[in-house]
C-alpha cells in the first residue's frame, strides 16, 4: 500500500518561499531541495489516499497565503487544520454514502430485501451494512524534539547525499516514453513493459520529474468540499474525464483501506480512483526540437506521394487549412473545413498534414468511429509512405507505440496530453463525440501548448459554426449564407467533380416493423433492393436497434434468395465487425444490414444504395 506525505518547504531566500507538497518518496523530495535553495521542511502527516493528500494540501496553501512567516506555532495549527479535514471529510463521505444507501432502500419495492435489487454493478457495495466509522485514515506527524532534527532542520537535510541522474539513465527513459502522455500508475506499468523497459523505483523516477515541474502527479478522483451557508457536501471529480456527481461511485477500497470513490464514465480506460496516480506529462520543448536533420528529403516522414489532383475550388481550401497549420501567431489555434459529404475531405488534410510534420510535430486524426480509425490508417500510409502511422481504438496493439501519425478513435483521445502539433477531428457532429463534454476535453487537451486543432464536417454543429464561421447573412427569404472563407474557415459547397448530391426517394409503407418480423411480403422493399444488386451496386439497409439486425438479414435472405450468400449482417458488438466491414469494402458482400456505426465515414470506389430502415419508414 503506497502512502503519501504531506509537507511543508519553507525557503531561506530574503523573500522565503513557502509551499506544501504531497510526495511518494520523501527522501527524493530532500536530495532534490539539497541540489537547490535548500529550506525547512516541516512534515503535516501521512495518509495512503491521494485524493485526500491533495484535498489537504489544497487547504494548507490557501491558509499559508494568508500568513508572511511560518512559525512553529502556524505549523502545529495547521496539523490540527489537517486533522479537522479529515474528519469532515470523513463525515460527509459517509453521509454521501448514507443518503445514496436510502434512495436505492426507497426504490426497492414493499417487501423485498435490499439485496435482490438490481442497482447496477456498480452500486453492489450500497446493498451491504456500512461498517465504517471513519471512511479516511489519517497518521499525523509531529515535529517533536525528536523528529524535527532531522526533518526540518536544513544541517540534517545536508546529511543526506543527492542521488545522480545520468543521462540515458532510468528517468530520461522514463520521460521520453510518457512524453505527451496521460496515463493512469497501471498503464504507465503496461507502457514499459510493453516496451521492455525495466525500472526500480517507478514512484522516485516520476516524482523527479514532478519536483521539476516537467509532470504532474494527480489523484484519479478529486476530493473538494463545498461548503455554503447551509450546508457543507461533498465535491468528487474525476482529473481524467471531468466528470462529477453520481458519475462518481463512493466505495471502500482494498488498495488503500479506506474510502475512495471511482469514475463509471471512463471506467471502459481503466479504473481511475482516489488512491490511484495519475500521471501527465506533457511533449517536452518546441516541436522543431523532435525534427531529425540528418534524414533525407526524400525518406522525411512530410513528404507526401499522392498522385491525385484537386479540382480549384479543392486548391484553395487545402491551401487555406495549410496557411493556417502554418501561421505561427497566436490565438489562431482552431480553424474549420466545411464542405459537403463526397468534397474529398480526407484529401484537403494532405498538405496540413505534411505542413504539421515538417515542422517537427506529431499529427492526430481523431474520428468517433473505430470504422473510420480502420479506413483512413492504411489511406495516410500509402500516401505519407516514410511516416510511422499507427491505428489506435479499444482493442488495437499499437496504442503503446510511438508514431508520426496517430489515427484514433476520440476516446482514445484520453492517454495524451499536449503531445500533437496538429490535431484533426473528423466528423465533428458524429456520435460519440457530438455533445460529449469528455470527448471535448480530452481533444482540446491533445493539442500541444503552440498546436492546432482543425476541424472537418459536412454538417458542423451551431457551435463551431457560431464560433469559426462569421459575417453569416440573411437572404431575402430569411435563409443563412455563409461566406466561403475567413481566418478560421472554409467552406466547400460542391463536390469535386461538380456533380450535385444525389436527393434521397422516400417511400413510406405502414406496418413496416410488424411486416418484416412476420415474414410477409413488402414489394417496395425488395423490388428497390432486388433493383440495385442486380445493377452489380452494394447496399447497406440501416435499422435502428441491434436486434432488428439479424431479423432484417434473414428476412431479406429469404425474399432474395439469389444473393443470399452475398448478404451480412453487423452491429457495434459484432466480433467479426471487422472483417465484416473489410468484405464489403472487396466487394464479398453486396448488402450489408447494420446500425449506424457505418451510417458515415465509409468510402466506397462504386456507386451504391443506401436503404435506410427507421421504425416504419424506409429510405
Amino acid at each position: 500500500m503506497r502512502e503519501y506525505l504531506l509537507y511543508i518547504k519553507c525557503g531561506t531566500g530574503a523573500v522565503p518561499s513557502v509551499q506544501t507538497y504531497v510526495t511518494p518518496s520523501f527522501s527524493v523530495d530532500r536530495a532534490f531541495w539539497q541540489e537547490r535553495e535548500g529550506g525547512v521542511l516541516h512534515v503535516i502527516g501521512k495518509t495512503s489516499s491521494l485524493a485526500l493528500a491533495f484535498f489537504l494540501r489544497e487547504k494548507i496553501n490557501e491558509r499559508l497565503r494568508k500568513r508572511a512567516r511560518v512559525t512553529d506555532t502556524l505549523v502545529a495549527e495547521l496539523r490540527g487544520l489537517a486533522a479537522a479535514k479529515v474528519r469532515e471529510a470523513s463525515a460527509l463521505y459517509g453521509r454521501e454514502v448514507a443518503r445514496r444507501r436510502a434512495e436505492l432502500y426507497r426504490a426497492v419495492p414493499s417487501g423485498q430485501g435490499l439485496d435482490r435489487v438490481d442497482g447496477g454493478e456498480h452500486s453492489a457495495h450500497l446493498r451491504q451494512p456500512v461498517p465504517h466509522k471513519d471512511w479516511f485514515a489519517w497518521e499525523e506527524i509531529a515535529c517533536k524534539e525528536t523528529a524535527a532534527p532531522y526533518l526540518s532542520r536544513m544541517d540534517a537535510l545536508q546529511a543526506i547525499p543527492a542521488p545522480s541522474t545520468p543521462e540515458g539513465g532510468p528517468d530520461s527513459m522514463v520521460r521520453e516514453l510518457l512524453d505527451g502522455r496521460a496515463l493512469l500508475w497501471e498503464e504507465i506499468g503496461t507502457l514499459l513493459q510493453k516496451r521492455g523497459v525495466g525500472v526500480d523505483d517507478l514512484a522516485a523516477v516520476l516524482h523527479r520529474q514532478v519536483l521539476a515541474g516537467k509532470a504532474q502527479w494527480l489523484p484519479g478522483v478529486r476530493i473538494d468540499v463545498c461548503s455554503s451557508w447551509w450546508q457543507s457536501r461533498l465535491v468528487l471529480t474525476c482529473e481524467r474525464c471531468g466528470s462529477t456527481g453520481r458519475t462518481i461511485e463512493l466505495t471502500f477500497c482494498h488498495s488503500c483501506g479506506q474510502g475512495c470513490a471511482y469514475c463509471t464514465v471512463c471506467l471502459g480506460m481503466g479504473r481511475s480512483k482516489c488512491c490511484t496516480p495519475y500521471i501527465l506529462l506533457a511533449a517536452s520543448g518546441s516541436p522543431a526540437v523532435r525534427r531529425n536533420k540528418d534524414t533525407a528529403p526524400d525518406t522525411a516522414p512530410s513528404r507526401l506521394e499522392w498522385t491525385g489532383s484537386y479540382s480549384d475550388d479543392q486548391a484553395r481550401a487545402a491551401e487555406r487549412a495549410r496557411r493556417f497549420v502554418a501561421n505561427l501567431r497566436p490565438g489562431l489555434s482552431e480553424f474549420l473545413i466545411w464542405a459537403v459529404c463526397g468534397a474529398g475531405k480526407t484529401e484537403l488534410l494532405f498538405p496540413s498534414v505534411a505542413e504539421g510534420l515538417a515542422a517537427g510535430g506529431r499529427v492526430l486524426i481523431a474520428t468517433p468511429r473505430k470504422d473510420v480509425v480502420l479506413e483512413l490508417a492504411p489511406r495516410i500510409q500509402r500516401v505519407f509512405p516514410h511516416a510511422r502511422v499507427i491505428a489506435v481504438h479499444g482493442a488495437s496493439a499499437e496504442k503503446w507505440e510511438e508514431s508520426d501519425i496517430t489515427i484514433a478513435t476520440t476516446h482514445q483521445v484520453l492517454r495524451y496530453y499536449r503531445r500533437f502539433l496538429l490535431v484533426v477531428l473528423d466528423e465533428a457532429d458524429a456520435f460519440p463525440y457530438h455533445n460529449n463534454p469528455v470527448l471535448y476535453r480530452a481533444l482540446a487537451r491533445a493539442v500541444h501548448q503552440a498546436g492546432k486543432l482543425l476541424y472537418l464536417s459536412a454538417t458542423p454543429p451551431r457551435y463551431l459554426q457560431k464560433r469559426l464561421v462569421s459575417n453569416a447573412r440573411l437572404t431575402g427569404r430569411g435563409a443563412k449564407t455563409h461566406p466561403l472563407f475567413s481566418a478560421t474557415h472554409v467552406l466547400l459547397p460542391g463536390r469535386y467533380h461538380g456533380f450535385l448530391l444525389p436527393v434521397p426517394e422516400i417511400r413510406t409503407v405502414r406496418g413496416l416493423h410488424k411486416r418484416v418480423r412476420a415474414n410477409r411480403a413488402v414489394p417496395s422493399l425488395t423490388e428497390a433492393v432486388n433493383r440495385s444488386l442486380a445493377s452489380e451496386r452494394q447496399v447497406f439497409v440501416f435499422v435502428p436497434r441491434i436486434d432488428d439486425v439479424d431479423v432484417v438479414l434473414t428476412y431479406l435472405q429469404k425474399w432474395l434468395p439469389t444473393h443470399a450468400e452475398q448478404m451480412a449482417g453487423v452491429h457495434a458488438a459484432d466480433a467479426m465487425r471487422e472483417e465484416k466491414v473489410l468484405g464489403f469494402r472487396q466487394k464479398r458482400y453486396t448488402l450489408m444490414v447494420t446500425t449506424t456505426i457505418l451510417e458515415r465515414g465509409g468510402n466506397h470506389p462504386e456507386e451504391r444504395c443506401d436503404c435506410c430502415w427507421r421504425g416504419s419508414t424506409c429510405l
